[in-house]
């Protein structure tokens, strides 16, 4: 390993630009002093809004941007400062895995997205195909080169993501939670795979990362980040030497992490006598284009009570979103019939399902638009003809359960990600739906902003709410589900109600395939 560092920080700081003429810019950097080695590993941990994401946006030449903020100090990567060269130059080096992969994948199929780097580098046309099979094959994506990226599920797309940006051979990686919307295998599979990399040639790794499982095992450095600050940098010890921190600040510690709870697979399914809050009759589905001639959903037989906090889980591409996204008529089945709260959704627009089903997306981004935090959570309500008094009632106590107040009048989509995820989660809230549904709820976040939406959410299934949970957090379905289903490959694998034992874990499905008793109806619901 090369002793001259690859990656230096010298006094960086970093302000975002406010987004009002009377706001104050935003510090989230402050004074950085770091250098990183060819070859290494370094994870960057710390709570949601530490400034993970703005640090790996600095090491890829993203920021500086005069029209973003103002920096202060300097940051050399791969021989060259940020400030005097431009992201297409840097880019030559440093490959960049984002957050959210859906906003950097834009080609027309999936061999496209890893071409279109190589095209830009002038590889060899006749080594591209080769190439790209490696590619696929590295991150478990055999066979889906002719896929639509859209048609993908988010991890499949994370994974494409991974692909593109190690197509031209970087000699740095930067990853933004790079696993965030991968199932545990899938992420197990991507550490591998960089470790794979890292024992062939020499590849600097960055990554930014809430869950610490992977990067206790393969990270070389730990960097932990707090209000913008390095509050520790050293080897993976300090995930014991400073452990009582990484309690406080949310930071999950590294650790086994469970399976899911045993489930019964069994075929049959049975309700009590109420109706059912959601069923699937013989439900199957085929994306339009784009496919892969199999179906997303192939005759699914489900039926859920009321009151029931259901994890729906299993691999990425198993059909866990294509199954939640017909529950409020995003998506029609090809075959079969939906039912939820009372109603055919066959036909029914997502207008007409908004009274009864919510829609928390993993990406906050595709549900926020309003001007104003306190807007955005009204908006839903103020549509159902919800009365101005509740809609100030609703808001009112959303902003203050969620910390919110402060920014009440603020663009949400100028928070940083994890507002953005509380603000888009309040406006679901909002709503009152005796259907709730959230996707990957814990996904890049810190334990204490999990913990306040699973409370919430805990708290309205109380109240009588009807919850489906996609999730790959397994410790999460383990402490909050009541009723499990798992799919793979489209089809329901298992289902099952979890019995809850002595210790407070989720371990076993009651031996008939019971569904759970609908919860108690609390005050306020």
């Amino acid at each position: 390993m090369n002793d001259a560092p690859i990656i230096t920080a010298n006094h960086l700081s970093w302000w975002y630009t406010p987004q009002t003429d009377e706001g104050e810019p935003v510090k989230a950097l402050n004074e950085l002093d770091f250098s990183i080695l060819p070859g290494s590993f370094t994870g960057i941990i710390g709570p949601t809004g530490a400034g993970k994401s703005t640090l790996c946006m600095a090491l890829t030449g993203i920021i500086p941007n005069p029209d973003d903020g103002t920096m202060r100090g300097t940051m050399t990567v791969a021989g060259r400062n940020t400030a005097e060269c431009g992201i297409a130059e840097l880019s030559s080096d440093v490959g960049y895995v984002q957050q959210d992969p859906e906003s950097q994948l834009f080609c027309a199929s999936v061999e496209d997205e890893l071409a279109f780097p190589m095209e830009s580098r002038g590889v060899d046309p006749g080594r591209m195909d080769e190439r790209i099979d490696g590619l696929l094959h590295l991150v478990g994506m055999d066979g889906y080169r002719r896929r639509v990226p859209t048609s993908l599920s988010g991890g499949q797309m994370q994974r494409v993501a991974i692909a593109a940006a190690l197509a031209c051979h970087p000699r740095i990686l930067v990853l933004d939670e790079p696993t965030a919307a991968l199932d545990p295998e899938g992420t197990r599979e991507v550490f591998q795979a960089l470790d794979t990399i890292r024992a062939t040639r020499e590849l600097t790794i960055v990554m930014a990362q809430q869950d610490t499982d992977g990067l206790a095992r393969y990270a070389d450095h730990i960097m932990l980040l707090d209000s913008g600050s390095i509050t520790a940098f050293g080897d993976t010890t300090l995930f014991t030497t400073h452990r009582d921190k990484l309690i406080e600040l949310g930071v999950a510690l590294p650790g086994r992490e469970p399976g899911p709870p045993a489930i019964v697979t069994d075929a049959a399914m049975r309700t009590g006598e109420r109706q059912p809050a959601i069923s699937f009759e013989h439900v199957t589905y085929r994306y339009p284009e784009g496919g892969n001639g199999s179906a997303a959903l192939d005759d699914v037989n489900l039926a859920i009570d009321r009151g029931a906090f259901v994890g729906l889980i299993g691999r990425n591409g198993s059909g866990k979103t294509t199954l939640a996204r017909h529950l409020n008529g995003m998506l029609q089945p090809s075959a079969g019939t939906v039912t939820v709260d009372g109603l055919h959704v066959g036909g029914r627009r997502v207008g007409e399902m908004a009274s009864h089903v919510g829609y928390a997306f993993q990406n906050p981004d595709h549900q926020i638009f309003c001007s104003t935090t306190r807007e955005e959570i009204a908006f839903g309500p103020l549509c159902l003809g919800v009365s101005r008094e509740e809609i100030s009632r609703r808001v009112g106590r959303l902003l203050s359960r969620f910390g919110l107040e402060d920014i009440a009048g603020q663009s949400p989509a100028t928070l940083g990600y994890g507002q953005r995820r509380l603000v888009a989660f309040a406006s679901v809230l909002a709503m009152h739906t005796p259907i709730l549904v959230l996707d990957e709820p814990t996904a890049g976040l810190d334990r204490r902003l999990s913990g306040m939406i699973l409370d919430a959410a805990s708290q309205r299934c109380r109240q009588g709410t009807t919850v489906v949970m996609i999730s790959h957090d397994m410790r999460t379905v383990r402490e909050r589900c009541t009723y499990l289903i798992e799919l793979e490959d489209g089809h329901v694998r298992a289902a099952g109600r979890i019995e809850p034992q002595k210790n407070g874990q989720l371990e076993h499905v009651q031996p008939e395939l019971g569904l759970p008793e609908p919860c108690e109806y609390g005050e306020g619901h």
